[in-house]
């Protein structure tokens, strides 16, 4: 950990100012990531824009798609809400997301509150053959929550939910994660679950990619929860 370590004796910091380190679970290993500190959309686009990593200090309302091209990307939002309150959906240009992972990109989203402005956009796309891991956070969306065009989404803990439903009644929330079909069927488009809570969406059996569509990853579960209100909450555990 470079901003605690023994290096030049206990407590050595060797982090500047305006950064903070972020630590990420890897097998048995902890990797520590540099991430700048951001508290003004302005800035985060800027870093984002050039590959950085970044941790908010503040709640951030975003006025275009945070499109991540290239680098491994760590966005630290814990404690933070990222929204939109004017529409960010625009096909023309492939905007869909809060989030969108492109290119070479290699984004890991941790914690924070993910919402998308009500019957705009999803809350995280992948596009391009970029990957995605999301190790946590809250994720609400309109028909899907994560959707990947290209590419391969690591989902692997978080709560997953939609607001605004599929049109037809009987696959209200069966799309809650979803990929392209035809790149899901070429092997070009993959979610690879192995944590994380889902309203109403059982992702080891939905109808994403047709009857029985599983995202599951082998050796993990899903258990089930009925709540008061009558959602049915999954989640995937290991097995």
């Amino acid at each position: 950990n470079p901003a605690d370590n023994k290096a030049e004796g206990a407590g050595t910091n060797f982090v500047t100012e305006g950064y903070e380190v972020v630590a990420e679970a890897h097998g048995d290993d902890t990797w520590y990531k540099v991430c700048k500190v951001v508290s003004t959309v302005e800035d985060l686009k800027e870093t984002l824009s050039n590959g950085g990593s970044c941790k908010l200090a503040d709640n951030l309302t975003i006025d275009e798609v945070l499109a991540v091209t290239g680098g491994d990307v760590t966005i630290d939002a814990t404690d933070k809400t990222v929204t939109n309150t004017a529409d960010l959906w625009d096909s023309t240009t492939n905007a869909w997301s809060l989030v969108s992972a492109r290119e070479t990109a290699n984004v890991t989203v941790m914690g924070g509150n993910f919402k998308a402005k009500e019957n705009d956009c999803y809350a995280v796309d992948v596009q391009d053959g970029a990957t995605v891991e999301i190790n946590g956070g809250t994720f609400i969306g309109n028909i899907h929550a994560v959707y990947v065009y290209e590419g391969t989404a690591y989902i692997k803990g978080g709560f997953y939910s939609v607001q605004q439903k599929y049109s037809d009644a009987s696959k209200a929330d069966e799309f809650v994660l979803n990929c392209y079909d035809a790149n899901r069927a070429n092997g070009t488009a993959k979610i690879i679950v192995t944590g994380g809570t889902f309203v109403n969406f059982n992702p080891a059996n939905c109808q994403a990619e047709g009857a029985n569509t599983n995202f599951v990853a082998d050796g993990y579960k899903v258990v089930s929860e009925t709540k008061t209100n009558g959602d049915v909450w999954y989640t995937v555990v290991k097995a």
